[in-house]
């Protein structure tokens, strides 16, 4: 029995010595200061002065222009170690005029096959509401790659919207005009 409790005083003496010495070895990744760098693209046809330039599409369907913009977040010029969270902002925001936000029709197919209209639904209560014109967040994925998307509305042709991207102490931006 005395010989049994002594065998366990040996290893839990073993086990915290081992974890002991552990904890005071260095982690080599750790030691090495972080340098990341960040540049945008914003998929576009660019002017002599390096704006871009995006075509609104103003069809009945919708009053938005959706494009994404990507890029690269890398720390020593590689894929940072894990995600990374980057912030998005752009220069310009919409409201909401109407009540009305949108409405949905649900359908069904009746015993002819055809798709019959069953109703409508009204989604309200959003007048005067606040629409940015892009996704405030996302995460560093494979390689570095960043993304992000605007959707600029038919309003804004002829004004240059402006995207900051911002990282830590990294802030980079893009200009696009509005055409």
């Amino acid at each position: 029995m005395i010989s049994k409790i002594l065998d366990y005083i040996v290893l839990i003496f073993i086990v915290g010595l081992m974890m002991l010495v552990s904890s005071c070895t260095e982690d080599p990744i750790s030691d090495i200061p972080d340098n990341y760098t960040m540049e945008l693209d914003g998929r576009l046809d660019t002017t002599i002065d390096g704006l871009y330039k995006l075509k609104i599409n103003s069809t009945q369907n919708s009053i938005q222009t959706i494009h994404r913009i990507t890029g690269k977040l890398l720390n020593h010029g590689e894929e940072p170690l894990y995600p990374q969270l980057v912030n998005w902002e752009s220069s310009h925001q919409w409201y909401i005029e109407r009540d009305t936000a949108y409405s949905y029709i649900r359908r069904v197919i009746n015993f002819s096959g055809q798709w019959v209209n069953v109703d409508t639904i009204y989604v309200t209560g959003f007048a005067g509401t606040i629409v940015p014109t892009i996704n405030g967040f996302s995460y560093s994925g494979t390689d570095g790659e960043i993304n992000t998307v605007i959707a600029p509305i038919d309003e804004m042709v002829g004004d240059t919207l402006i995207v900051k991207a911002t990282f830590q102490d990294l802030e980079e931006t893009i200009r696009i005009i509005l055409e």
